[in-house]
């Protein structure tokens, strides 16, 4: 069984307030979203063995947040260049099974619309409202990365934080 994680972003800074996109900065309300989100994975002992990010700084942020609250060493996140820059699925598979080994569990943090599309292709599920730190954790019956495929996965949770911050309320 291999368990794929995927995050967008968390909530950044307009471009306007930016140099350029890559160097976009999360919002305030962006961190507190990073660790909600990954408060919540932990709860559900959905926990990731390797993270995987786009190296634009709103991705690495909101990766390095999550890579903290699983007690993950920023230094043990992967960049991906591609990431940012778009990609296939089958670049993705590539990049997971040549990163993660024989791990169980990966994160991707990444952006929209290619996040969204992975899951949709993956888990076949309907993810077009995928908001700032959504979260679409697909599990995969194979034992080995190299095996995942499109239309192989299977939804196993979809959040994103006002879905938990209504059941707060």
């Amino acid at each position: 069984m291999k368990r794929l994680i995927l995050v967008r972003h968390a909530k950044t800074e307009p471009l306007t307030d930016a140099e350029n996109d890559f160097s976009r900065q999360l919002k305030r309300r962006g961190h507190k979203d990073a660790r909600m989100i990954a408060d919540h994975l932990i709860g559900k002992t959905m926990v990731p063995d390797v993270i995987i990010s786009s190296p634009a700084h709103r991705a690495l942020q909101t990766a390095r947040i999550m890579a903290g609250s699983f007690s993950i060493p920023e230094s043990e996140i992967k960049e991906v260049p591609f990431i940012y820059n778009g990609f296939s699925l089958e670049e993705l598979a590539k990049e997971i099974a040549t990163i993660a080994g024989d791990k169980d569990s990966v994160m991707v943090v990444g952006h929209n619309p290619d996040i969204a599309l992975m899951a949709i292709q993956f888990a076949g599920d309907n993810f077009f409202n995928f908001p700032t730190s959504a979260t679409a954790v697909i599990g995969f019956t194979v034992s080995e990365w190299s095996q995942i495929k499109a239309g192989t996965g299977r939804t196993e949770m979809f959040v994103f934080p006002k879905e938990l911050k209504g059941k707060k309320e």
